[in-house]
């Protein structure tokens, strides 16, 4: 059945203004212009266009390869550009660090020939600022940053004239100090202050707050809270604990063995309750 062109537009629901036949050629530009293949005159069907491969479907799989190459390759893109740098060797990494030590020594050895006495002094206040220090750990400092000895001298007299400096003052603070918080007997503090760098004389004075009576009152006091993990083993293991912490503290065999006898005989009755 042969439609007018004016049956086609309305039943292609097309305005009046509008003719059919230019829908129709347009649609066929189209379809070439996207490679679909075009109406041929002579056999009344399609042929595909001498500029385009022989399969439309070959030609748009090749287009969305290239699409999707084109993808992967700005995903790649823009991965690298989040990537982490190299990382250094330790070989690399030292040599870093020693041209670090070398830039901070020259710095250092400038400051020290313009001004001795500064230099000294800024090391010994940043010293102190870190920690209270001894005035033999500051002279092994100054030593160490190549202060000369009389430049180190004048100003650590300097420091213990304003009281910066107060070798009797620190002794006496590390004493209590190890005391609360290490629990140690005389022995070990005495050992600790001499690392330190304090003079016999200065530590005895420091030592004279630990007497008989709070020595032994610090060492049953670490004996209860020993035994607060071991109240399921035997007593010779208990012991052997014991006198092993007490002994490492610096207290003596004689109150070691005192304060044992005293704290498992006290335990004693609990048991048996």
């Amino acid at each position: 059945m042969n439609h007018r062109p004016d049956d086609v537009g309305q039943s292609l629901g097309l305005p009046d203004f509008i003719d059919p036949s230019d829908v129709v050629e347009a649609s066929f530009d189209a379809s070439t212009t996207w490679g679909e293949a075009r109406p041929s005159p002579a056999s009344g069907g399609f042929e595909p266009r001498d500029d385009e491969p022989s399969s439309s479907a070959g030609w748009r799989g090749s287009s969305c390869s290239s699409f999707g190459e084109g993808a992967r390759s700005a995903g790649r893109g823009a991965k690298g550009k989040g990537r982490k740098k190299k990382q250094l060797t330790w070989a690399e990494k030292a040599e870093r660090r020693e041209k670090r030590a070398q830039k901070r020594r020259e710095e250092e050895a400038a400051e020290r020939e313009k001004d001795p006495l500064g230099f000294a002094r800024e090391i010994v206040l940043r010293q102190l600022t870190a920690a209270p220090k001894s005035r033999a750990q500051l002279a092994d400092k100054l030593r160490e940053k190549e202060v000369d000895d009389d430049v180190a001298e004048a100003v650590l007299d300097r420091m213990e004239d304003v009281k910066l400096v107060d070798d009797e003052a620190y002794a006496g603070m590390l004493v209590r100090s190890q005391v609360a918080s290490r629990g140690l007997a005389r022995k070990a503090l005495a050992q600790e202050l001499k690392r330190k760098g304090i003079t016999p004389e200065v530590a005895e004075g420091a030592l004279e707050q630990v007497d008989d009576d709070a020595e032994r009152a610090v060492a049953l006091q670490l004996a209860r809270k020993k035994m607060t993990t071991m109240s399921r083993l035997d007593e010779q293991t208990q012991t052997r604990r014991l006198a092993g912490l007490l002994a490492r503290k610096g207290y003596p065999p004689s109150l070691v063995w005192s304060v044992i006898k005293e704290i498992q005989g006290s335990a004693a009755p609990d048991e048996a309750h």
